[in-house]
């Protein structure tokens, strides 16, 4: 039997990588090569962090095939996971007020809200009844687990994790000019994430509270391991994933990224049907 001797480049100590359109391939699956890249990760004693706008059920599934003692940052920063059976080690969820203003300014924009709630990682979803028949919601709900509640009025019982939105590309942006405008002064209190799919003009918004953030995250990590954010790297194809790439030891943008994202100067990598997670690990890392 031939060992593999592991060589880790020692200048990355924690591996931060995004879910869709990242890890995942286009067909929602973990390419065998990811998978090997970040079980090697582990067994060098790199930290390897799934950081994803997606709710922990949605983020389970993956997990558990990859068998791996990873970190979850989901909902974009607002809850940060130990594992699948770990505890919580930091959530940041949005300030009931600024929520309420937020649906208000929606309504007043004609936009349906979806109502992330759950701060235990629960990832409970509560829509209106008004939108059950929008297309753009319709493809961001077909996956949701577990399924959507529906109800006839959005109302608030305690501070929910975020409040999401799903439109065209050109609907979203409006949407964000709209929604910094109209809270003024109170824009401080939250953080957008911003996800687009130009080829099928579908775009989604997440508000949520200011520290809950991909690179906040990172940086609560870094510190809880002890690593310099020096030693860290992202790897992302999404604007969502801009803030955290920015602040990464490096940042990694993958190849099926729009042209604009690609032009902001990160190192490249190949596509998520070429396994670029794992091209990146083994060029940069291993």
């Amino acid at each position: 039997m031939v060992s593999t001797l592991l060589i880790v480049s020692g200048k990355y100590r924690l591996v931060a990588v995004d879910l869709d359109g990242t890890l995942l391939s286009s067909s929602h699956e973990i390419p065998a090569e990811n998978h090997r890249a970040l079980a090697d990760c582990a067994a060098a004693g790199v930290a390897v962090a799934i950081v994803t706008g997606r709710r922990f059920p949605g983020v389970l599934p993956y997990l558990r095939a990859l068998d791996l003692d990873a970190f979850v940052v989901a909902n974009s920063g607002a809850i940060i996971k130990e594992g699948i059976d770990g505890p919580i080690l930091r959530r940041r969820l949005l300030a009931r007020g600024v929520a309420e203003r937020v649906l208000h300014i929606a309504d007043q924009s004609a936009m349906e809200a979806v109502l992330h709630d759950g701060p235990n990682a629960e990832g409970h979803l509560i829509l209106r009844e008004s939108a059950r028949e929008l297309p753009h919601l319709a493809r961001y709900l077909s996956r949701a687990t577990p399924p959507p509640s529906w109800t006839d009025v959005l109302r608030l019982e305690r501070d929910p994790v975020q409040i999401g939105f799903a439109n065209s590309v050109s609907g979203i942006r409006s949407f964000i000019t709209v929604l910094t405008t109209e809270l003024g002064a109170r824009r401080d209190e939250v953080s957008l994430a911003r996800t687009e799919y130009p080829v099928d003009n579908l775009a989604l918004l997440d508000v949520l509270a200011t520290e809950a953030t991909k690179s906040a995250a990172l940086w609560f990590l870094s510190e809880r391991l002890g690593i310099k954010m020096s030693e860290t790297l992202a790897i992302g194809d999404n604007w969502n994933d801009l803030d955290l790439l920015e602040h990464a030891g490096m940042g990694v943008v993958m190849q099926n990224a729009t042209h604009e994202l690609r032009g902001r100067g990160f190192q490249e990598t190949g596509t998520n049907d070429e396994a670029g997670v794992a091209q990146a690990i083994r060029r940069h890392v291993l």
